[in-house]
């Protein structure tokens, strides 16, 4: 299974790695993934998802829609 935010949809991106003598290589950039425990008010229970960064701030600000 490939890590990606449940929230947003963040995957890994495909991009080039340049060297000092400017040749360029494939290189992959990761997302920043995380797999956390929430809890849901609604549903009187926890989850587990993977969820980036981003989608942890969006949930703070957001917390008393989503939850």
């Amino acid at each position: 299974m490939s890590k990606f935010c449940k929230l947003t949809g963040t995957k890994h991106m495909f991009g080039k790695q340049i060297s000092h003598s400017n040749k360029k290589s494939s290189r992959l950039f990761k997302a920043n993934i995380f797999k956390r425990r929430i809890f849901l008010i609604n549903k009187n229970q926890f989850i587990n998802i993977f969820i980036s960064n981003k989608g942890l701030k969006t949930l703070d600000k957001h917390s008393f829609n989503i939850l």
